[in-house]
């Protein structure tokens, strides 16, 4: 047997998380960041991954009982980005471990095969599918599919720390009747900004979507932002709901995107915070799948 490659992209947070009829549900926001998986199959009856992967090994456990294979060889992962930011990192690392052994063992892996699996260890994110999803990170269930995303830069910050998905998630704040209806509308707004490749609409849910989180899990820097936003005709502002991102959404077809980019950075040098420039991805599969 060969080495077999999978990938997965990682996320910049979410354009929308919330509640819609009780059950919790989110809109990632994928970046154009991927996650490298390589597989190397071996005779020597054991499975060799990295010590810190602890939920890659969880997940590949899951895959061995769920089609009743003995996955031996080893593992291993490239371009992997931090935890606990809201890189969506982890569950970007247990697609692409996914991805990679199923080619080895020639399994027909659909996408809900793996969000049916990846609930099982963590809430996760729907960047398993092609296109982006609302979706329901507790049960594993896609809301609705809303497409690919036009093109957009985000640069962000990241205030330092990190944020436990299950812990934050287990112990999240009741949502208003009043809140639940106006998720509702901005899923609604989300669906139809997408229909129409309407950047300046997807920018104005996201902001909506963080400002109603700020209560939940405060971002020290989302006023600040929002400002920067409009004195540099940016789109609108993206947070991480469970992690410890934020930044600023850019039309990145838009002439003045460059310039946008160099001012944003340069104000943000002063803040003292971890910097990033990601483009959005347009493929959540990636490169390799």
């Amino acid at each position: 047997m060969k080495a077999t490659t999978g990938t997965a992209c990682h996320t910049f947070g979410e354009l929308l998380q919330g509640q819609r009829e009780g059950v919790p549900f989110l809109v990632s926001l994928p970046i154009a960041s991927y996650v490298n998986a390589t597989f190397y199959p071996s005779a020597s009856g054991e499975l060799l991954t990295s010590p810190q992967k602890i939920k890659v090994r969880r997940i590949l456990r899951h895959l061995m009982r769920e089609y009743q294979i003995s996955i031996q060889g080893t593992l291993l992962l490239e371009q992997s980005l931090p935890e606990g930011k809201g890189f969506a990192t982890s569950t970007a690392d247990m697609i692409a471990a996914c991805r990679a052994v199923s080619k080895a063992y020639k399994l027909r892996l659909l996408p809900q095969h793996i969000s049916s699996m990846l609930v099982q260890v963590e809430p996760t994110d729907g960047i398993m599918y092609e296109e982006v999803v609302a979706y329901q990170h507790h049960h594993g269930r896609v809301v609705a599919s809303l497409g690919q995303l036009p093109p957009m830069k985000i640069i962000g910050v990241d205030r330092g720390g990190k944020v436990d998905t299950v812990s934050f998630n287990k112990r999240q704040a009741a949502y208003t009747p009043q809140e639940e209806k106006e998720y509702d509308h901005l899923l609604l707004k989300l669906q139809e900004a997408f229909r129409t490749g309407d950047s300046e609409l997807i920018g104005h849910v996201a902001t909506r979507s963080a400002e109603m989180h700020q209560k939940r899990l405060p971002h020290p820097d989302f006023n600040e932002l929002k400002a920067l936003c409009q004195d540099i005709g940016g789109l609108g502002v993206v947070v991480a709901h469970s992690g410890t991102l934020a930044g600023i959404l850019l039309d990145a077809s838009s002439s003045s995107c460059a310039h946008q980019t160099d001012v944003l950075r340069q104000c943000m040098e002063n803040w003292h915070r971890s910097i990033y420039t990601f483009d959005t991805a347009r493929n959540q599969k990636g490169i390799t799948v």
